[in-house]
């Protein structure tokens, strides 16, 4: 969900890992799908057409995969869920969060009010605090399918 502010919160627990000797890779998917893409603006990249949004994410996932093999740690900081003017719509793929084979999927949330002060005072996203509830309701939700999804056999 936008505005829980969880790429600071996993670049801490990284940090803390390491000052207890563990090295954790943290792999942010949508910076890595800007850095892939210079041309869309930020902040924009839910507004490009479905199709180059999804093989545009296909890329990166296939990227941390890659990655994967090679670290004993990985954090993949990604949303399960979209919701935008498309509708609500998946942020990941089954057959590649199979090939990723995740020990564990954890749902960031914050509160409402915190969530909402924060998207007022960063980003021009209408909400309602409903909208918000709503927000935090599909993505735990879909975690939770994601989740489900994967590891059935």
């Amino acid at each position: 969900m936008v505005g829980v502010d969880k790429k600071s919160y996993l670049e801490k627990v990284c940090r803390f890992a390491a000052e207890n000797g563990k090295d954790v890779l943290l792999c942010n998917v949508g910076e890595q799908m800007y850095a892939e893409a210079p041309d869309i603006p930020a902040g924009k990249i839910l507004d490009i057409p479905m199709k180059r949004l999804s093989s545009l994410r296909r890329s990166v996932f296939k990227d941390i995969i890659a990655r994967a093999k090679a670290s004993d740690n990985l954090i993949v900081n990604t949303h399960a869920t979209f919701r935008w003017r498309h509708g609500l719509f998946p942020a990941v793929d089954f057959d590649q969060m199979r090939q990723l084979n995740a020990d564990m999927y954890i749902c960031l949330i914050d509160g409402v009010i915190a969530v909402h002060r924060r998207l007022s005072d960063e980003h021009t996203i209408d909400h309602t605090l409903k909208d918000l509830i709503v927000w935090r309701e599909e993505e735990i939700i879909g975690t939770e399918m994601l989740c489900k999804g994967v590891n059935e056999k």
